[in-house]
């Protein structure tokens, strides 16, 4: 996936992977496979009430933050 630079010199993908309709119930397996396919910008809000899957995905992912 492309990157952008942002003005404080960090990269960003320019792509992400939005979080809004992955479920406490599919979460996990949503993400986990978003990750797999190389998603690394993940969209997320805690208004999604997903926290708890897509912090468990990024965890077991073993890829760094």
């Amino acid at each position: 996936m492309k990157n952008k630079m942002l003005r404080n010199g960090v990269e960003m993908p320019e792509v992400g992977f939005g979080t809004w309709k992955a479920g406490e119930t599919d979460g996990f397996a949503v993400l986990s496979e978003a990750i797999r396919a190389g998603y690394r910008h993940i969209d997320t809000a805690s208004y999604y009430g997903n926290e708890e899957a897509v912090g468990e995905a990024v965890r077991q992912s073993g890829i760094a933050r």
